[in-house]
């Protein structure tokens, strides 16, 4: 009945670990806090998968670096140069047939010292269908003075769907130094995640209905290429570097442009997209990324247009599959938990959740990103929790132990032997040899007659209290009074190879202190008798569930007990022959006799031991 007991606990427990941790599993997915952990984990992932990655070779980058920056400054001037150099070197590079041209350099304000620059710049770039510029939109506190959307000019290619709003305003800032007939736009807005980080590259904005596509997917759609139904990327970085994509510098092209130099074969731009973009730390386009803090804009712009030209992108999971799985997977574990033991769930739970992590892993180098922590993090809380749960219950359970053998023991030895053995050892019924001792008070109940029953309780009590010192002094277990009667025994939870010798010594000082108790109190016919017999019994706890105690059952207690009665008119003590061949080396011993006991066919020698 214990155990069904114990069993119906543990269901009810891993039941209400299991809701508990399901609870906490939901929670935890939409918790902000987390998900900052859930980015940071993945980036791990994905900046494992960029380890492998090959950027296209098709996209290369003209750097205006800050080595570009100081070589020009005693040309050109400082930051920001004419116009006219950026045409200088487009003219340059469309000559080489280019499948595109894009300026990630937003050329909002005209040059109104050098309008010829502006003019040169512009008619260079109409001169091409490949070369395209950035734009962006701004915030304003004051979104009403901004323009209608339907006001700007149709080579804006704002794209109105069904649900744009006439109404609708924004302020873009547009290339204004280039002549608009120009113009191919696109946008270069990137936004970070709510931590900083900047994962995400937008295919289109939505305006209120009115769509603009970002600047890589202005050229890549120009070129043919299908764009994604997503209004966003999720970039799979192509390095593990910050300059995944071949690069020059600018000041390099433009030499050769001179014809000051030749480093680059003369086919070499045929055919490809070339980027134009800075990593200068003076000019501040740098940007958080999953690949380091610092990684310029030039190139997180290059990673997007990579990505929509080879159709390959990072894919998320819906976090309510990752739901799903961790709601079956804890289905699972409780299942296994109520079968076969909460311990062996803890272990299916730890090894779940290193499954769960090792499938991210494998997932996200293949190029999808599925959110696991929440379910890690619950797994873990059912793990600590189960833990818990078994911890107090053993503690429980010890101390439950505890207070049953304090009873019969010293409670210092109790913590010994509890720190040597588990408490279901301990509680077990085991077959062992023990050293039995009876002791009993000669003619109680004569003597009970004589007082009132107050005075024999009070009698009793002192008499029996420096006895069960004694007793646990020489590590004695007690196992229980009956009547004026002393059981106890030696041998069992404690084992001892010598216990035969702690009963006897036990008994020696029990009729010292009998001879001391009856000096105090005057009790000169109050004797006692003591039988003490060693050999095998039953240890272990007995009796119903509502009531059991520790005890030791057999032949050997009921000889010890018969020896007792051997002790009137023979001995104050009398131990069995076994007792006595144990101990001869310890005390002296009178042989007093063999004598028939009930329940006996064998006679038993008795002897009276006798300190040396």
């Amino acid at each position: 009945m214990a155990g069904f007991n114990l069993q119906q606990q543990s269901t009810k427990a891993v039941i209400l670990l299991a809701m508990m941790s399901v609870a906490a599993l939901c929670i935890l997915s939409y918790f902000p806090f987390l998900n900052t952990l859930e980015h940071f984990v993945q980036d791990g992932f994905v900046k494992q998968r960029a380890l492998n990655q090959d950027a296209s070779e098709d996209i290369v980058v003209i750097d205006i670096d800050d080595t570009s920056i100081n070589a020009l400054a005693e040309l050109i001037g400082k930051w920001p140069w004419p116009r006219s150099v950026h045409a200088e070197l487009l003219e340059y590079l469309l000559a080489h047939k280019p499948k595109a041209v894009v300026f990630d350099i937003l050329f909002s304000e005209p040059d109104i010292y050098r309008p010829d620059a502006d003019q040169y710049f512009s008619e260079v770039i109409a001169s091409s269908q490949h070369v395209y510029l950035a734009m962006t939109s701004q915030t304003s506190l004051n979104m009403q003075a901004a323009p209608l959307l339907m006001s700007y000019p149709a080579i804006l290619a704002l794209d109105k769907t069904s649900s744009a709003r006439t109404d609708a305003r924004a302020f873009f800032l547009l290339p204004n130094a280039v002549s608009k007939e120009a113009w191919r736009l696109g946008s270069i807005e990137f936004h970070p995640d709510s931590d900083g980080v900047g994962r995400r590259y937008p295919v289109v904005h939505d305006f209120d209905g009115w769509l603009l596509h970002s600047l890589p997917a202005r050229v890549a759609k120009d070129l043919g290429y299908r764009l994604p139904d997503s209004a966003y990327l999720i970039l799979d970085w192509k390095s593990e570097l910050s300059i995944p994509h071949q690069r020059f510098s600018y000041a390099e092209i433009l030499s050769q442009a001179r014809a000051e130099g030749q480093m680059i074969p003369e086919a070499f731009f045929k055919d490809k997209i070339i980027v134009i973009g800075t990593t200068a730390l003076g000019l501040h386009d740098l940007r958080a990324t999953p690949i380091n803090e610092f990684f310029p804009g030039v190139f997180i712009l290059t990673t997007a247009l990579d990505n929509l030209i080879s159709g390959e992108s990072l894919q998320y999971i819906d976090t309510v599959w990752a739901l799903v799985i961790g709601i079956l997977s804890m289905l699972l574990i409780s299942f296994i938990s109520i079968w076969r033991g909460l311990g062996v769930g803890i272990l299916i739970a730890f090894c779940t959740a290193a499954l769960l992590l090792a499938i991210a892993w494998r997932l996200a180098l293949s190029g999808v990103l599925l959110a696991i922590l929440a379910n890690v993090i619950s797994l873990v809380f059912f793990m600590v929790s189960a833990i818990l749960f078994l911890y107090l219950s053993h503690r429980k359970k010890l101390n439950a132990t505890v207070d049953i053998f304090s009873r019969f023991m010293d409670p210092m030895v109790v913590r010994e032997l509890i720190n040597q053995e588990s408490s279901e050892d301990l509680l077990s019924s085991k077959s062992v040899e023990v050293t039995m001792l009876f002791s009993d008070i000669r003619n109680f109940t004569s003597i009970s007659e004589q007082r009132t029953p107050g005075e024999m309780v009070n009698l009793l009590n002192h008499y029996l209290d420096r006895q069960v010192k004694t007793l646990f002094q020489y590590h004695a277990t007690l196992d229980k009074f009956i009547g004026d009667a002393v059981m106890a025994f030696w041998g069992a939870p404690l084992a001892h190879e010598e216990h035969p010798i702690y009963a006897i010594n036990a008994a020696l000082d029990m009729i010292d202190n009998l001879e001391a108790f009856k000096r105090e109190y005057g009790y000169k016919e109050f004797d006692i008798g003591i039988g003490i017999h060693t050999g095998d019994a039953v240890v272990g706890m007995v009796g119903a569930q509502q009531r059991y105690d520790y005890t030791a059952i057999g032949d050997t207690v009921n000889l010890a007990s018969r020896i007792e009665g051997l002790t009137k008119n023979c001995a104050q003590i009398l131990v069995s022959e076994t007792t006595m061949k144990v101990a001869k080396d310890h005390f002296k011993f009178i042989p007093r006799g063999e004598f028939q006991v009930k329940g006996r066919n064998e006679s038993v020698k008795v002897y009276e031991p006798i300190r040396k």
